[in-house]
């Protein structure tokens, strides 16, 4: 069993059902979601994982102060960037080129930042319970690698099937709830 699955659990947990509360919390735990889901496809150990994520949440918590003007595109555009290295993860399992990955996950962070911004809270809840959800899955099969190690790593089409609905089914309960956070609060 791998320990450090259960911080990047909590750290999902927290942003798919309560990113779009705090935008604090939404723009680190995105920033630490980058920095994890880069590192999975090329097998780096737990040290420069966690190195790398926490470098990242740091980084992406200073431009989003730095960037206030522009918070909610950021916001999303980490977010969506968080969204599109898991999407990479799992049709490239086996690392795939570099390149490729920057291009992808840079693509979809953009792309996650015109939606977030356009649509603001609407579109926030669901990058954030997107994103929360993508490390849930990260933190169970490093928490419990041998039943859940597929969560991260599929070895195949269906595995790889599987936990997208796995993902989605996450992230659609943390939206659901974070819409009910959201209702409360505009009364």
């Amino acid at each position: 069993m791998d320990t450090s699955g259960f911080g990047v659990l909590l750290i999902g947990v927290l942003l798919c059902f309560a990113g779009v509360r705090s935008l604090n919390l939404a723009v680190f735990g995105s920033g630490l979601a980058v920095g994890w889901l880069i590192t999975e496809p090329f097998g780096a150990s737990l040290p420069t994982a966690l190195l790398v994520a926490v470098a990242a949440g740091l980084i992406a918590l200073l431009l989003a102060r730095f960037v206030f003007r522009v918070g909610l595109f950021f916001v999303g555009g980490l977010a969506g960037t968080v969204i599109g290295a898991k999407v990479f993860g799992l049709l490239q399992p086996d690392g795939g080129s570099v390149i490729l990955l920057v291009l992808f996950v840079a693509a979809c962070g953009f792309i996650g930042g015109l939606v977030t911004q356009r649509y603001r809270l609407a579109a926030l809840a669901v990058v954030c319970a997107l994103g929360g959800a993508a490390l849930v899955l990260s933190g169970l099969a490093r928490a419990f690698p041998d039943p859940l190690g597929f969560l991260r790593d599929p070895a195949g089409e269906v595995e790889a099937a599987l936990t997208t609905v796995v993902w989605l089914a996450v992230a659609g309960t943390g939206w659901a709830v974070q819409r009910r956070q959201l209702a409360k609060t505009r009364r």
